[in-house]
């Protein structure tokens, strides 16, 4: 989610498109187990379960909507249609428990209201589970 948070932020500096235009997409459900295919982390063609997983949507006006997942093999930006042929496949062969639950919030939003103390990358004895990022941890008033 920092890392989407990072790409919002770097696009409303680069002034190209409207950042009204994009949504952080936030992937889950409740237990916190979804399959998503073409993952840099996966091995051949076997989905990569993540607790959730944090992309950019790109919907723009009169254009073809593009996908951010900076953890994809696919295309960066990837289009939205490839993206989710290619990376979701189809929920109906899905079993119940690993079906996905989508929150979209506009980037905006998102840049003005998203923190992380980064807790969540951390195991129950207070070690990171992966090296955090450099930068320091996102706060927001």
């Amino acid at each position: 989610e920092e890392n989407v948070w990072k790409l919002c932020e770097y696009i409303r500096s680069q002034e190209r498109y409207p950042l009204e235009e994009f949504y952080a997409v936030f992937i889950s459900n409740d237990r916190r187990m979804i399959p998503l295919w073409k993952q840099k982390s996966g091995h051949g063609d076997e989905p990569v379960v993540w607790d959730y997983h944090v992309i950019l949507l790109h919907v723009s006006s009169g254009e073809q909507n593009f996908i951010y997942d900076l953890d994809t093999v696919l295309p960066f930006p990837c289009p939205f249609d490839m993206y989710s042929v290619e990376a979701f496949r189809l929920d109906d062969g899905l079993r119940p428990e690993f079906r996905r639950k989508i929150r979209m919030i506009r980037a905006d939003l998102y840049l003005k209201t998203f923190a992380s103390d980064r807790s969540h990358m951390k195991d129950a004895s207070g070690k990171w589970q992966k090296p955090p990022p450099s930068y320091p941890c996102i706060e927001t008033a």
